[in-house]
């Protein structure tokens, strides 16, 4: 059975610091409600809690729930951060716009991708975010942003409200193609490291077959 859980993103109190959300990425069939729920500072990673309706479980229902399955190479990045207001450093809502270039295109239901072909997609981080003069890091669930010149499989949809693509099941839709440990595949600390640790089990798991099914 798939996980029916309500939308809700965690609010991080951190040197003033007092949202931390991104509903850009979000299906809006999927969206049922958002509360915002106060976090204690812990280190410079705020990690927000994202919860989602019809999350998959397995890779069979990431391969079914996904139009658009790719292998790309990222070249750049965008950070994009809303704040309060221009006299406040509270980020309200955050994320990195991408540009990835196709490398291999294992499934494509819009039939409008080509190899070599640059898309933009959105991911749910951002990195060195500088609030009162210190940097933090800004993820939801723990999601770690891709990495330049390096390869990774996506599992995306066409944006609904830009000309991009979108992650369709949040953090369970980027792999690296190259195996890394685990420490290396999320934004996280010794204290929020157990966070969202249902969904990077679930994570995990499907890492395993994508790295034999895709590589």
């Amino acid at each position: 059975m798939k996980k029916s859980i309500i939308v809700i993103i965690g609010l991080a109190s951190i040197v003033g610091l007092t949202g931390c959300t991104n509903n850009k990425n979000i299906n809006e069939k999927q969206i049922v409600g958002k509360e915002i729920e106060k976090a204690e500072q812990k280190s410079s990673i705020v990690s927000c809690d994202g919860k989602y309706l019809d999350l998959a479980e397995n890779i069979e229902e990431l391969e079914e729930s996904s139009p658009i399955i790719v292998t790309v190479t990222k070249h750049s990045e965008k950070k994009s951060i809303t704040k309060e207001s221009k006299n406040s450093n509270v980020p309200t809502e955050f994320y990195t716009m991408s540009e990835v270039v196709i490398n291999n295109i294992e499934k494509d239901e819009t039939k409008t991708l080509e190899e070599n072909k640059t898309i933009k997609v959105l991911e749910d981080s951002v990195e060195n975010v500088k609030i009162d003069g210190q940097e933090y890091d800004l993820t939801i669930d723990g999601y770690k942003n891709m990495k330049e010149d390096e390869e990774y499989t996506l599992f995306i949809r066409k944006s609904t409200s830009g000309d991009n693509y979108v992650l369709t099941n949040a953090m369970l839709s980027k792999y690296p193609v190259a195996e890394l440990s685990e420490s290396e595949l999320f934004l996280e600390n010794e204290e929020n490291k157990e966070e969202a640790i249902d969904i990077k089990d679930t994570y995990k798991d499907i890492y395993k077959e994508v790295l034999s099914d895709y590589n």
